[in-house]
């Protein structure tokens, strides 16, 4: 007997922000993760590189709060990069309760050889799409990723 099609009420996944934004990322992250394992890293610890690349010395919460984890996931992902060589923790003189987070100068050398790699995933995203359509798409998804950053902050 074939399966029966359910239907959730008036949000099927085809039609839910969410669900599509949340497949999309999942989906390129398979892609762009056969790049990194070659360098032996995960996709959590590439979210933290990026963040670092922009900006180091940042407390492992900042960090956390930045790459939307938890405290035990980063804590987790920076213990295994200090194991690689491409982090260290330094204790804050202020704060001993404090780590803030450095590149190795093996992390920083990661940056070049791993950013082509989600230029290319990006480029693989964006095949059959105009530059127009791109731009309106980066328009439109930074306006979601904004109320949903300030509905995140009126309920704190």
């Amino acid at each position: 007997m074939p399966s029966k099609k359910k239907t959730n009420g008036s949000l099927a996944p085809s039609k839910s922000v969410g669900f599509l934004i949340r497949d999309t990322m999942l989906h390129m992250q398979i892609v762009l993760r056969a790049h990194l394992q070659e360098h032996n890293l995960s996709t959590a610890q590439w979210y933290q590189l990026r963040v670092l690349w922009e900006e180091e010395g940042i407390s492992q919460r900042e960090l956390s709060q930045r790459v939307c984890t938890t405290e035990p996931t980063t804590q987790s992902a920076l213990l295994r990069m200090e194991d690689q060589g491409i982090v260290k923790r330094v204790r804050s003189k202020t704060d001993r309760r404090t780590n803030h987070i450095y590149l190795t100068k093996k992390g920083r050398a990661l940056e070049p050889k791993l950013i082509p790699y989600a230029m290319s995933v990006n480029d693989v995203a964006a095949k059959g799409i105009s530059k127009k359509e791109i731009k309106d798409f980066t328009k439109v998804i930074n306006k979601i990723r904004t109320n949903i950053i300030e509905e995140i902050a009126a309920q704190d």
